[in-house]
């Protein structure tokens, strides 16, 4: 069926009327801030995603199940993009370590899957389920911050001209099970934790890339983010196939729905790679300042709301 010209420009009046109803420079602003911590941190943005997402939400009426359905799902497609955006930065840099990336992301993409299809099957993950999961990540990774301890930078990293610390490729990496399955746990564990709460998978995967692999806190920021997009790409590919039990908006496919994702989508675009970009730049001791401060605020807040 041809659309008219005149149709399509309604169309488009429509869609952007909607946006502004939604909030579209509240929504662009939160997935800007979400982009840059992502970048900055390696977490993905799904810390911050996760309760803008559940509030915005509430308008609706929909199951506790269901809620939680949309909520992973639009979280993993913001924090796809924030992954995707800070993977480009890298192979533009020539800083990409695709093969470890691959190395782990895979084996979490598998996992990643098999959990997604296990939340799908079924009412059994409800909300309280899964804010005392996310919860339960915020404490881990709070606690990480203020007790762990953090490599120095090793050889792997290298400072330019311009004081940009960047990972330096010249030290090759071969694959070899014998050494690399610590590393395939993690992944795993990290696909696992993506389908479970909608984060990025580097709320684990960055403390453990120091603590397991040795790596520096710079290092394993960009290593967790370049992964992020190979661990959620399975789970959106199946919330994007999967016919929800309530259509909840004239723009959505499968459980993404666009009249929210499209300004955060843009913020988080335009941001993830600057995120990267200054946290070269940031001391060890700040990025944990940042992700603790950030974590008790939102573990606070949704304490608040848990039990209101």
């Amino acid at each position: 069926m041809l659309i008219t010209s005149t149709e399509f420009s309604w169309t488009l009046i429509n869609i952007s009327t909607d946006l502004l109803t939604a909030g579209f420079l509240w929504l662009l602003l939160l997935g800007s801030f979400g982009g840059l911590l992502a970048g900055l941190l390696g977490v993905g943005g799904g810390m911050l995603f996760i309760p803008v997402i559940t509030s915005y939400l509430h308008q609706y009426d929909i199951s506790s199940a269901e809620m939680v359905k949309f909520t992973l799902a639009n979280s993993i497609a913001l924090v796809f993009m924030s992954g995707v955006s800070g993977t480009f930065r890298q192979i533009k840099m020539g800083t990409w370590q695709w093969k470890q990336s691959l190395t782990i992301g895979i084996p979490g993409a598998i996992s990643n899957f098999f959990m997604t299809q296990g939340i799908q099957q079924g009412n059994w993950y409800q909300k309280d389920v899964f804010q005392g999961v996310f919860l339960g990540f915020l404490v881990l990774s709070i606690l990480n911050m203020i007790f762990g301890k953090s490599k120095s930078s090793r050889k792997e990293d290298i400072t330019l001209k311009n004081n940009e610390t960047i990972v330096d490729t010249s030290i090759p990496y071969h694959f070899s099970l014998v050494n690399d399955w610590p590393s395939m746990l993690v992944g795993i564990f990290a696909g696992t934790i993506v389908a479970l709460s909608g984060l990025g998978g580097g709320i684990i995967m960055v403390p453990l890339f120091v603590i397991i692999l040795k790596k520096s806190m710079h290092s394993a920021t960009a290593l967790s983010l370049s992964i992020v997009p190979i661990l959620s790409i399975s789970a959106l590919i199946k919330y994007v196939s999967i016919t929800p039990t309530h259509q909840i908006s004239d723009y959505q496919t499968g459980y993404l729905l666009w009249i929210m994702l499209i300004p955060m989508l843009l913020g988080v675009v335009f941001f993830s790679s600057l995120g990267q970009k200054i946290a070269t730049k940031v001391p060890v001791v700040w990025l944990r300042v940042i992700f603790a401060l950030l974590s008790a605020f939102i573990l606070v807040k949704t304490l608040l709301e848990l039990y209101s």
